[in-house]
């Protein structure tokens, strides 16, 4: 699937090398790692629900305010929020 990222840092995370990543990072190092390897997962699927597949991503569905958008999981504190927009994924 086509991803599209909703601000151009979490874009400038994606595509710049981690270790030309300068300055302070509001997360550690293994997270944005962890961000390029799921990114990478969410553009090689063909379908959202081919997510479910893969149980270590914890794919879910969320509710209330978050309605509409779904997250898969970084590590046990960070997650991953996205949107469905047509054919395009929205990374939030």
């Amino acid at each position: 699937m086509k991803i599209r990222f909703k601000s151009d840092e979490l874009e400038n995370y994606f595509t710049t090398p981690l270790s030309e990543i300068k300055g302070k990072l509001p997360v550690p190092k293994e997270i944005i790692m962890q961000f390029k390897k799921k990114v990478l997962i969410l553009m090689s699927i063909e379908s959202v629900e081919e997510l479910s597949f893969f149980r270590s991503l914890h794919f879910e569905s969320l509710k209330g305010e978050r309605k509409g958008e779904y997250s898969i999981r970084l590590n046990l504190q960070y997650r991953l929020i996205f949107s469905l927009e047509k054919e395009d994924i929205l990374v939030i």
